[in-house]
């Protein structure tokens, strides 16, 4: 909490030179509907709506989700891109009502994640917004975006972390190209997006986070910058573009044939069509790698096939709060269509649900006696365990065979789960190995959670199963090991909330020095 005299030291300096900078557009694509419900009179986003009056800006709101949504004022762009004199107006009416609300300090919606993305979307906007206002909205901008700035010049380094704390850097950036006109970045900033980048982003281009939708939202704030120090002359530090050049190639590994993303530590599919508009932007052309070890995941592309397998410890402290409990899970699609997937995650799911998606039941792999594969923290991150994964990849002739381990039930149950895989060269046959090392008895259950697309039924003999994908093509999957049972599932990251699925379950009890089951996916 701070004190009164914080909002003296934001007003200390005032704005005198803002430079109204060629208009920009941050990396994002119109979400359908939402200029059409601020134009009806309610702000509808983040899967809430409120009524657009003289309470909108309270800081309560419908939901977390919203008011970061709100208040970051990404949904202006949305309404902007109708570019009418009814738009603008109501864009004007509500930056106004926002600034007599938080022209001084508060602490959610100055929070410094949510004022670099409201600093970008202002600068962004500005001269459209200047176009149509008068001088008295102008100068309350002006102030108003100042203190802002000056603020994230005093937190922006510290009061959060992982890839917000990168969208409190790119609002400061903007910050300084708007109200400060040097040739090249401060020394100060120069040094603190180096360092963050140098720091989440690892030698294989994967982001710290192993998530792939935040992956994707910090090259797009990385483009953001480029862009605005493009547009006001600045010089593009190393740092930046070479951030861009390491973190395209992943985005590409990370997408399924169908061009959204796979389902790993909290992210969605994420919308093909903003996907390509980030890569467009981004303009880099590295080729997407077949195995990303510092990010802890292996990419196998066979014929139809293409899976994604989850190789990778869970992030360090800072960088953990969206972690999955998904040791060794793995996403197949067949061609264009997703059929293994893990039950994923979005942003604007309840507590409740965020929490179900983030244990390993919820995820293609294998858990012992319903026990997570990480120590999970409900209200976010992991309790530092030490977990020790291992990955063999081979090929020949276009075969690939991964052979995998992970500890994460050797602390509760002196138990390693190995996972071997084995993928032919013409994507037809995928052949698996689950086994659990230990003399511990526990109960245990291999999970392969099934896309909502795709129907599923259990034939007589009992160890087989029957898979239809929404195209009509069949697959079967025989077990040997354990006993297979179909069970009900569900998908949560996709475009629209929860979605009823099925799973195929192989349960057993661990036996002797090792128990193993067998399975295998074939062409029907």
């Amino acid at each position: 909490m701070r004190t009164p005299l914080y909002n003296l030291f934001l007003a200390r300096k005032k704005p005198t030179d803002f430079r109204t900078l060629p208009l920009l557009t941050y990396p994002s694509i119109p979400t359908a509907g939402v200029a059409n419900s601020i134009l009806e009179g309610h702000l509808s986003i983040a899967g809430s709506t409120a009524p657009i009056d003289e309470n909108i800006w309270i800081t309560e709101g419908p939901s977390q989700h919203w008011l970061i949504t709100a208040n970051g004022f990404a949904w202006l762009g949305d309404l902007l891109a109708e570019d009418t004199p009814g738009a603008v107006e109501k864009a004007l009416r509500l930056i106004d009502q926002w600034i007599d609300k938080h022209m001084n300090y508060s602490d959610l919606v100055w929070r410094s994640d949510i004022t670099g993305r409201r600093i970008v979307n202002w600068v962004c906007w500005a001269p459209l917004l200047f176009q149509h206002a008068g001088p008295s909205f102008s100068d309350r901008f002006c102030e108003s975006l100042a203190r802002q700035v000056q603020h994230l010049k005093h937190v922006s380094s510290f009061d959060q972390d992982g890839d917000k704390r990168l969208t409190a850097l790119t609002g400061r950036l903007f910050g300084e190209v708007a109200f400060e006109g040097q040739p090249v970045v401060s020394n100060r900033l120069s040094a603190r997006l180096s360092m963050e980048l140098e720091r989440q982003i690892m030698a294989d281009g994967g982001h710290a986070s192993r998530c792939p939708e935040t992956h994707l939202a910090v090259l797009a704030d990385l483009v953001a910058m480029r862009a605005v120090l493009t547009a006001g002359q600045v010089a593009i530090p190393d740092s930046i573009n070479n951030a861009i050049d390491r973190l395209s190639p992943m985005v590409r590994f990370f997408r399924h044939p169908d061009g959204g993303f796979s389902q790993f530590n909290g992210g969605s599919e994420s919308n093909p069509a903003l996907i390509d508009h980030v890569m467009t932007l981004a303009a880099s052309n590295g080729k997407s790698p077949t195995s990303a070890p510092h990010a802890g995941f292996e990419r196998v592309a066979a014929g139809q096939f293409m899976l994604l397998l989850d190789t990778g410890a869970p992030p360090d402290t800072g960088m953990n709060k969206g972690s999955h409990a998904g040791a060794l899970s793995f996403e197949l699609s067949v061609g264009q269509e997703r059929l293994i997937v893990n039950c994923g995650s979005r942003a604007n799911l309840d507590d409740e649900w965020r929490w179900a998606g983030r244990a390993t039941a919820a995820h293609s792999t294998v858990s012992v006696g319903d026990a997570n594969s990480s120590a999970l923290i409900k209200e976010g991150g992991v309790v530092a365990h030490p977990l020790t994964i291992e990955c063999d990849r081979g090929e020949r002739d276009g075969n690939i065979w991964l052979s995998t381990s992970h500890t994460g039930y050797h602390r509760a149950f002196g138990l390693t789960h190995r996972r071997r895989l084995y993928i032919d060269a013409t994507g037809l046959d995928l052949r698996g190995e689950d086994t659990i090392v230990g003399d511990e008895v526990h109960p245990f259950s291999a999970r392969f959670h099934l896309h909502p697309d795709v129907s599923v039924s259990l034939l007589q003999n009992g160890n087989t199963a029957l898979l239809r994908t929404g195209s009509g093509a069949a697959w079967y999957f025989r077990v040997n090991g354990g006993f297979l049972e179909v069970a009900d599932s569900v998908y949560l990251g996709g475009r629209t909330m929860a979605k009823r699925s099925k799973q195929l379950v192989i349960s057993g009890i661990t036996t002797g020095a090792a128990t193993t089951v067998k399975w295998a996916l074939r062409r029907h």
